[in-house]
């Protein structure tokens, strides 16, 4: 018997208080989704209350370890933390009996680097040195607690809001997008030294006919985060796969309803200022 499982990551906007009855509708965002397994992040974390409105199992950082958290259709068998970064892991049962590990990790967002790019005119050094030191120390942590799983050939799945973008996309065919830059952003480019895939882009490898923005459902070009003179656009959530039993069939951006802008958004449908990412995988028999 092979599983198929629909996995689903998302920043929930400060546990969805940022819209009215913000947990119902993480609710309905999953259920509309169609997702057997959400990643979220973002404190204050709705993950049980979420999870008991769906009749869903969930695990959740323990106090004072971070915001992240998961829900799944599936039992839960066990679960771990990480200390040192907001990440939780889950060893999921599916239907068949088989299990696989799903990761939800929020790594830390300031500074962020397409603002150092697009309005202060760093260069790429100043960018790649800055996110190693900040973002990359973060996602080094994450790889070397799960490098066990990946020795194992385990089905694995990482997600979450990692707040920086795709060394996938930044490519010279999208200069145009990114004021002229071209940036090798290195978390991502770790993750895949690790052996991850990229789902989104394995399933859309052309970031120029599918650039698969998730920021921001609120913050658009025309309703800026702070003061920025604009909001650039990218792709900065992600779910990413190790194991040679996982196959990506699908994967898609995902958003319900018409958001309006920041300062409009309190009657929005979709809970969050991020949109989701949702990826269709087939778990094969080990």
């Amino acid at each position: 018997m092979m599983d198929q499982v629909k996995i689903m990551t998302l920043n929930t906007w400060l546990g969805g208080e940022a819209v009215q009855d913000g947990v119902s509708k993480l609710a309905q965002a999953v259920t509309f989704s169609g997702a057997d397994i959400v990643g979220f992040q973002e404190t204050p974390d709705p993950a049980e209350a979420v999870a008991k409105q769906l009749g869903w199992h969930f695990c959740q950082n323990n106090e004072g370890r971070g915001n992240c958290s998961i829900i799944s259709k599936y039992p839960i068998a066990e679960s771990f933390y990480l200390d040192e970064v907001s990440t939780v892991g889950a060893h999921i049962e599916l239907p068949s009996g088989q299990r696989i590990v799903a990761v939800s990790t929020h790594l830390y967002y300031d500074p962020y680097g397409p603002y150092w790019a697009l309005f202060d005119g760093k260069s790429a050094e100043e960018i790649i040195a800055m996110e190693r030191d900040v973002r990359g120390k973060e996602i080094e942590a994450v790889l070397q607690a799960l490098e066990p799983l990946v020795s194992a050939n385990t089905p694995l799945f990482l997600m979450g809001d990692f707040n920086a973008p795709s060394h996938l996309d930044w490519i010279e065919a999208t200069r145009a997008s990114h004021n002229d830059y071209s940036i090798e952003w290195p978390v991502s480019g770790m993750v895949e030294e690790a052996g991850f895939h990229d789902s989104y882009r394995v399933i859309h490898p052309d970031p120029a006919a599918m650039p698969g923005n998730t920021w921001s459902t609120v913050h658009t070009p025309e309703h800026p985060w702070g003061d920025n003179p604009y909001e650039p656009q990218d792709r900065i959530d992600f779910i990413y796969y190790h194991g040679s039993g996982a196959v990506v069939t699908a994967s898609e951006v995902v958003i319900s309803g018409k958001p309006l802008g920041f300062g409009s958004h309190e009657q929005n449908e979709w809970p969050s200022d991020h949109a989701a990412v949702m990826s269709t995988f087939h778990i094969k028999p080990l």
